[in-house]
């Protein structure tokens, strides 16, 4: 399967002197989670995030320009080669010398199948980033920033209750809401897996559900986390 077969051809801009809150209002809006800045540029809401704690205040200031582009006729595995290998969550997509869309984790996620006899112990994280229910999101938010997590699960009596995404605190940002309780804002119930599911029923989960982010569980506890590069991680080799 090509590249140009699972790509998105409707690309979302935004202009470099945009602000923050204006980017992170149309992510939001969109259900997306990176914008292309005019024709110099991307910004994720990652970006967006980070640079609302380092007190940045236009797209500009957060945004990267050293971007990595593809054929539309490059296969899903290169994509997830170069996608892995360069740490990256997004490749650009060309056709001669124009841009004609943008090709996401989420779109190899949904698009390529792992082998039966991969298990998720075999590859998931095992120190998740941990909050309390209790904790305040723009300490969640830092929690994120400092380690450079998308994701922080919740966790009340060794166990899973909730997860907050890097989407979640955007919302708080937007919405001036950065003051509440990890619990007001967290996803809930979760959706989990174990250790000895096979990675292709998480990677189907996350496809079908939308999702990037699955915590790793037994009855009893919390064992680790499972997101989408270490599906991609998989994918690559």
């Amino acid at each position: 399967m090509k590249v140009k077969e699972v790509m998105v051809k409707d690309l979302v801009r935004v202009e470099a002197n945009s602000t923050l809150r204006n980017a992170l209002k149309i992510m939001l809006e969109r259900g997306i989670r990176r914008l292309v800045v005019e024709e110099q540029g991307l910004v994720t809401i990652r970006d967006l995030v980070y640079g609302w704690y380092d007190k940045k205040s236009y797209v500009r200031d957060v945004m990267a320009v050293d971007l990595l582009a593809v054929s539309e006729d490059l296969d899903l595995k290169q994509a997830t080669k170069i996608m892995t290998s360069k740490g990256v969550g997004s490749l650009l997509v060309v056709s001669g010398d124009k841009t004609v869309g943008i090709v996401t984790e989420r779109d190899l996620i949904r698009n390529c199948k792992v082998e039966e006899d991969i298990r998720v112990g075999d590859v998931m994280k095992i120190d998740p980033l941990l909050v309390s229910p209790e904790v305040e999101v723009k300490e969640v938010g830092l929690a994120m920033k400092e380690n450079w997590e998308r994701h922080a699960v919740v966790v009340e009596n060794s166990l899973a209750s909730g997860v907050i995404s890097i989407r979640d605190v955007g919302r708080a940002i937007l919405n001036d809401k950065m003051d509440l309780k990890a619990s007001s804002v967290m996803s809930s119930p979760v959706f989990k897996v174990t250790p000895d599911s096979s990675l292709e029923t998480a990677r189907s989960l996350m496809s079908s559900r939308n999702i990037g982010f699955l915590p790793v569980v037994d009855p009893r506890t919390l064992l680790g986390s499972l997101d989408e590069r270490e599906i991609l991680a998989v994918f690559s080799i």
